[in-house]
């Protein structure tokens, strides 16, 4: 049976969220939020292609906590080593000012002697040393000369000094004799470190006779003069250069006036060559004065240069006086100021005193025992620090304990401590780890 339109019942949809209808007065009142409004882009034809927009990357915060944990980890890392570095390396160092004193002299004399058990002693620097210069010539002539040499004169048979007369003969295996120009002394062997060691004196000796014959390497001599007697094998002599010089022929001719010249300026120049060498093997404690020193010249035959030249030669001694620099402080100071038992005091620069001998200064520096000389000028003395005890002293101690420690440490006028690491407030309690630094006093 047909039926009418009116009798037709649609069946009842259930009811979603998209079923809802949206009030009339919402829709167009209500926003959407966090809706961000882009243009639209023109249609594109359908053959164009377009690439889908960058989209911005959102990194999550629990990426961030982790990035910020990191870092701060390698920071505190990094101070944990720096810290055990410095901690490694820990250490101190007290710089400090030295007691001094500036002292005026003016020309008092002082005493000083070779050997001795009290007051300011010296010892005597020997160098010796050859040097030539080119002369012209002017035809020849007929020479004869002698052969010469040095030697060194031992005495071991007592303590007593043994004199040597002008001409002592000295006897070569041999059997060619020598002679000194000049009498010596030779002094008596002493004790040094429980040995007994003869004494010493060098010399310069010339042949018999003139000729080459004499001209010798360096051998060992006997005094005949002493034959006979318990001497004669204790009192004896060596070689320290060469028998050389011996001649008879014809030999080029230097004229007067050119080889005084020559030796004029030789000995000048080959003083100037003994004192620097000597003053560089000085030891450093020591000091070597030239005002002090005295140099002797041996003419030594020349010899021939090709063409129309000679060579003129020269030979030097040096004896120098060579103090102990705490030696020679004290005995300076010792009329100026007053020293403790045990205080010792340096002189660290001693350019601005004039030292020369008082008097006559000696002809002979190797045969006398005790020199005088004067002073004049000024010089500042330091006193000096034990600084290891210093060390022993410091060593574990606070930084304010500084201050109570150096009032036991009168040679010392001011003082400042840096500790390491600098958060440290004592010191270290290894004395190795602290260094102790004297300042130059202005």
């Amino acid at each position: 049976m047909p039926k009418n339109i009116d009798d037709v019942i649609l069946p009842e949809r259930r009811r979603s969220i998209r079923n809802i209808p949206i009030p009339e007065g919402r829709r167009k009142s209500d926003k959407p939020s966090r809706v961000s409004v882009k243009k639209q882009a023109p249609p594109l034809d359908e053959e164009e292609y377009s690439p889908a927009p960058p989209q911005r990357l959102n990194i999550p915060r629990r990426q961030h906590s982790s990035r910020r944990r990191i870092l701060l980890a390698g920071l505190a890392g990094a101070l944990i080593l720096v810290f055990a570095v410095l901690s490694i390396f820990n250490g101190a160092t007290l710089a400090y000012t030295p007691r001094s004193s500036t002292l005026s002299f003016d020309n008092e004399t002082h005493a000083a002697r070779k050997t001795g058990e009290t007051g300011l002693l010296y010892s005597i620097v020997k160098l010796s040393g050859d040097k030539g210069v080119e002369v012209t010539t002017s035809g020849e002539e007929e020479v004869s000369r002698k052969a010469s040499g040095t030697i060194i004169v031992y005495n071991d048979a007592s303590t007593e000094p043994q004199r040597l007369i002008e001409n002592t003969r000295f006897e070569a295996p041999s059997g060619k004799i020598y002679r000194i120009a000049v009498a010596i002394v030779v002094p008596g062997k002493k004790t040094v470190g429980g040995v007994s060691q003869p004494g010493t004196i060098e010399a310069t000796v010339l042949a018999d006779l003139a000729g080459e014959s004499y001209n010798s390497g360096l051998t060992d001599f006997t005094v005949p003069g002493l034959k006979g007697t318990p001497r004669y094998s204790t009192v004896y002599a060596r070689s320290k250069t060469p028998m050389s010089g011996g001649f008879v022929g014809q030999e080029k001719k230097v004229s007067q006036a050119d080889l005084a010249k020559a030796k004029s300026g030789l000995q000048s120049a080959l003083s100037e060559e003994l004192l620097a060498k000597a003053q560089a093997e000085v030891p450093t404690d020591f000091i070597l004065f030239p005002s002090l020193s005295s140099v002797t010249f041996e003419d030594l035959p020349q010899t021939s240069v090709s063409g129309d030249k000679a060579m003129a030669n020269l030979r030097g001694h040096l004896y120098g006086i060579m103090f102990k620099r705490s030696d020679l402080a004290r005995e300076l100071s010792g009329k100026k100021i007053t020293l403790s038992d045990g205080e010792i005091v340096d002189m660290r620069d001693f350019d601005g005193l004039e030292i020369a001998f008082a008097g006559t200064a000696p002809a002979d520096l190797l045969s006398v025992d005790k020199i005088d000389f004067k002073v004049a000028g000024s010089a500042v003395v330091l006193w000096r620090t034990d600084e290891v005890a210093l060390k022993a002293d410091l060593k574990g101690k606070k930084k304010s304990d500084i201050p109570n420690i150096l009032k036991n440490y009168p040679t010392i006028t001011s003082a400042s401590a840096t500790v390491r690491p600098f958060w440290k407030s004592s010191l270290p309690s290894d004395p190795d780890k602290i260094t102790v630094r004297e300042l130059k006093v202005q």
